[in-house]
């Protein structure tokens, strides 16, 4: 009864918890026992044990029963303060869900008592983790069975393959080891017709063997889903090999998109909504922005590639982007970690231009007597003069040959000159 007390303790003394339990075994005329009647005082008192599709981060305890999908081996670390301590990982499983159990210390080291199938009785503090992920307080086997109609996918990293597309390529992050010296994290994200995925990689040179638009078969990566989509982790061992055929990638119609998913997506722009400057709670400034698609869905752009050029009527894709509902209850898809966005060029014609480099609220862009191209483009120096070739989209121009106009300052010189030297016309009164 102590481990269901832990669930009352503090509305219950223990003395007014025992009571409560007798009575209630009394009540049944002894056709339950001390557990079962402990289990139904818990439930009076509204601390029953909950689904796991319901749990959610919270300060209160919680109780659960689930059956065991994965485990991890225990793990020691050292604590700041020099100590060692061990943990381990299990997901736990119901017909509503899945969720990862955090073991510490002896929990943690008792996990070889464990097997999967096995049902485990749990109360624990929930918590927010990668995903909703709950700290083991008190843990033990109980007999009650719990049926699973549909195989849960593991949460915890298994090995895979995968024939997919590389949708888009991220820019490499930078980051500070412990030792003091620098990391690199490396990410992309890819495609099959099952639907989109992160790759990731620490320091992995493999990265330098992939493309956008290209199909490879990536081997002996981990693999592992969260509540934000599917990852494939690059390993010592793992490889990329290209593929002489194109692989499909699986597009979900706006129209389709629903609330809590991961999609990718093709659409035509209705309305481009301006990127709006906002704080995060970091204190860091940030972009964020609003468009429209034919379906209609909203898509929703965070960072810096708010302040990226889009326009109505292009056609964009968007991948591995999470989908929720809005404060009007409506659908939206979000841009932002772990996910990207591109405009996909139409119908192209061929053009030669001149014209100066200029800084435009959508970016780079080439401005005319006439008119104003965005550029697809790096390379321009700022207000310098340029004839261009390359290939008009839209409003965008795809740079494929660029020639600077350089003016020669001592010729100019010369015609101030030569224009000052030349007597006035004459003036009849």
């Amino acid at each position: 009864m102590r481990f269901h007390y832990a669930l009352v303790d503090d509305i219950l003394t223990r003395e007014e918890f025992d009571r409560r339990v007798e009575e209630k075994a009394a009540s049944f005329g002894g056709a339950i026992d001390e557990t079962a009647a402990a289990l139904l005082v818990v439930e009076d008192i509204g601390r029953a044990h909950q689904k796991i599709g319901a749990i959610t981060p919270s300060p209160s305890l919680v109780s659960l029963y689930g059956r065991v999908m994965r485990l991890t081996e225990p793990r020691e670390f050292t604590r700041d303060d020099g100590s060692v301590g061990c943990v381990a990982r299990v997901e736990l499983a119901d017909e509503t869900g899945s969720i990862i159990l955090i073991l510490w210390d002896e929990k943690a080291a008792g996990i070889h008592e464990v097997e999967t199938g096995t049902v485990l009785e749990v109360i624990g503090r929930p918590k927010e983790g990668r995903r909703t992920e709950i700290h083991g307080l008190a843990v033990r086997v109980t007999g009650v069975e719990i049926q699973i109609p549909v195989q849960k996918e593991s949460s915890l990293p298994s090995e895979a393959d995968i024939d997919a597309r590389i949708l888009a390529i991220q820019p490499p992050r930078h980051f500070s080891r412990r030792d003091g010296g620098e990391g690199t994290i490396y990410e992309a994200i890819i495609g099959d017709p099952t639907g989109s995925a992160r790759l990731l990689g620490w320091d992995s040179p493999l990265f330098d063997t992939l493309s956008e638009g290209a199909s490879v078969r990536i081997t002996g990566a981990k693999r592992r889903s969260t509540d934000t989509g599917v990852e494939y982790l690059l390993e010592e061992g793992s490889g990329i090999i290209p593929l002489d055929h194109e692989i499909g990638v699986l597009l979900t119609p706006p129209h389709e998109v629903m609330d809590k998913g991961v999609y990718s997506v093709r659409g035509r722009i209705t309305t481009v909504h301006p990127a709006r400057p906002f704080t995060t709670r970091k204190g860091e400034a940030s972009w964020v922005r609003n468009l429209f698609i034919e379906g209609p869905l909203r898509v929703v752009i965070w960072g810096e590639r708010a302040r990226d050029p889009f326009f109505p009527d292009e056609m964009i894709e968007v991948y591995n982007a999470a989908a929720r509902l809005n404060r009007y209850g409506d659908v939206e898809v979000s841009v932002g970690f772990g996910s990207a966005i591109r405009v996909l060029p139409e119908v192209s014609c061929d053009l030669e231009i001149e014209g100066v480099v200029v800084l435009s609220p959508e970016g780079t862009a080439l401005a005319t007597r006439d008119n104003l191209y965005i550029l697809e483009s790096d390379d321009l120096q700022l207000a310098g003069r340029y004839r261009l070739n390359g290939r008009l989209c839209g409003k965008r121009l795809i740079v494929d040959e660029a020639m600077q106009i350089v003016t020669d300052p001592g010729a100019l010189g010369d015609r101030l000159d030569a224009s000052a030297s030349l007597s006035p016309p004459a003036v009849r009164y």
